[in-house]
């Protein structure tokens, strides 16, 4: 099994709907967080790497019963914020003081089905992996 970067965004977002979410693991390297999804044994899966992320909120429904470890997905987006890094951590009411000086665009991934997912980012990585015979 080898592994890609992907290079086609709109498509990975709207192939992600066909996928289960497998997989929630943190980075505390880059403090990142991995997401693997699934598109089921006969195709190769896909990740994504969060890097240096700033907010995280992750939720799902108090009525879960499901053990299965298997989260459909329905909505996702990716997308560059307009907004600079000290008015998202104003808006997000942080304390941080020394974040006047970043002037990296942030990044803010949303995922919606049977969990909810919002992380505020500096960077990511895409990850395609496939499967040979």
């Amino acid at each position: 099994m080898t592994a890609t970067i992907i290079s086609n965004l709109t498509t990975f977002l709207e192939d992600l709907k066909s996928a289960d979410l497998v997989g929630i693991s943190m980075i505390p390297k880059n403090l990142g967080l991995r997401l693997d999804f699934t598109y089921g044994p006969e195709v190769g899966d896909v990740a994504i790497e969060l890097y240096q992320i700033i907010h995280l909120v992750l939720s799902q429904p108090l009525n879960y019963e499901d053990t299965d470890y298997c989260f459909w997905v329905g909505e996702v987006k990716l997308q560059q914020l307009s907004e600079t890094v000290a008015q998202v951590l104003s808006s997000l009411s942080y304390p941080f003081t020394n974040s006047q000086n970043l002037t990296t665009p942030l990044i803010q991934f949303y995922l919606e089905g049977d969990i909810c997912l919002e992380a505020i980012c500096q960077s990511y990585k895409i990850f395609q992996e496939f499967r040979g015979e």
